[in-house]
């Protein structure tokens, strides 16, 4: 019985091995999203990136003009039209 779990432990083990993902490989996949780019640069500078389907599709035209208005206040970097852009078609692509 006891050698029937060790086995067992063992080959849920071994087979675990080898398909950590490395960060720095996802990083790169991220980056390649279009506006995942802007988003990280834009949105980090007060908080941590919003997952995508954190809003319907059609609210996020509205959160990111209210947080360009926050980061005016704040003194922070706004994004460029260009990059609000970006942004939100980013955001607006999720499952909801």
């Amino acid at each position: 019985m006891k050698t029937a779990i060790v086995l067992t432990f063992l080959a849920i083990f071994i087979s675990g091995c080898g398909k950590s993902a490395d960060p720095r490989e996802e990083q790169k996949k991220l980056m390649q999203i279009p506006g995942y780019r802007e988003a990280k640069l834009i949105c980090t500078q007060c908080h941590k990136l919003p997952i995508q389907d954190q809003h319907v599709s059609a609210a996020w035209p509205g959160v990111i003009a209210r947080m360009e208005s926050y980061m005016r206040a704040n003194k922070r970097r706004v994004p460029t039209q260009q990059e609000s852009e970006a942004i939100i078609r980013y955001f607006q692509n999720n499952p909801n």
